[in-house]
């Protein structure tokens, strides 16, 4: 009896230690609140919240999709916005709107329709063609990249790891740039050049994907 007693006792403390991980209802109102009076929703609004730790803060986010469009065959193109909530903040003022963010993906479908499990973020202006060329050779190019990763002290432990493309970027001397992720949150990027009528990874660097993504905020 007294064991089971602990048991149960162990069992309530875990879960008040337990972290939230989704929006409080009072968050989620807050935001439609907010939405529906900066922003003509058009039909059902349907955003996505999100809660991660900061720096020891916790951190809440909304995203916003808006509708997918036919690009270049066989592009898709996806506008995201993300909303940031400062509890802090006087009422009117506690969300705030990032820059508008284009998801992009490959699907030989005849419509778009839904966004894939890991649609392709596109942080900087990229020509359609390249986009859809990038998004085609990245598996070659991320294993042609794998040996400048193993001279790279950034990316050495993790070159091995399996990675899945998660954006496309230009880097300050406008080469196109490859993004990866991998299951334990590092990031890479692979800047590609061309050579002659082919697409070769030039260089490599490797860092925290969180890291990564507080820098572009």
């Amino acid at each position: 009896m007294r064991r089971m007693m602990w048991m149960m006792a162990a069992m309530m403390t875990n879960a008040r230690a337990a972290p939230v991980t989704t929006a409080t209802d009072k968050e989620q109102a807050s935001f439609f609140e907010y939405y529906s009076g900066a922003h003509a929703t058009g039909g059902l609004l349907r955003p996505q919240f999100a809660v991660t730790t900061v720096k020891g803060k916790r951190h809440v986010m909304a995203t916003v999709d808006g509708p997918a469009q036919r690009a270049t065959l066989p592009l898709c193109r996806q506008p995201r916005t993300v909303f940031d909530y400062d509890p802090k903040a006087p009422k009117d003022k506690r969300w705030s709107e990032r820059a508008p963010l284009q998801l992009v993906w490959y699907s030989q479908q005849p419509q778009c329709g839904a966004q894939p499990e890991t649609p392709i973020r596109l942080l900087a202006p990229l020509p359609e063609m390249e986009i859809l060329t990038l998004i085609q050779q990245h598996p070659t190019l991320l294993n042609n990249a794998r040996l400048l990763m193993a001279g790279n002290t950034s990316c050495a432990p993790s070159r091995s790891r399996g990675y899945r493309l998660t954006a496309l970027d230009r880097a300050k001397d406008g080469l196109p740039v490859l993004v990866f992720e991998n299951a334990v949150d590092e990031e890479a990027r692979i800047a590609v050049r061309r050579s002659r009528n082919e697409l070769v990874a030039w260089s490599a660097e490797c860092a925290s994907a969180g890291d990564s993504r507080q820098k572009k905020r």
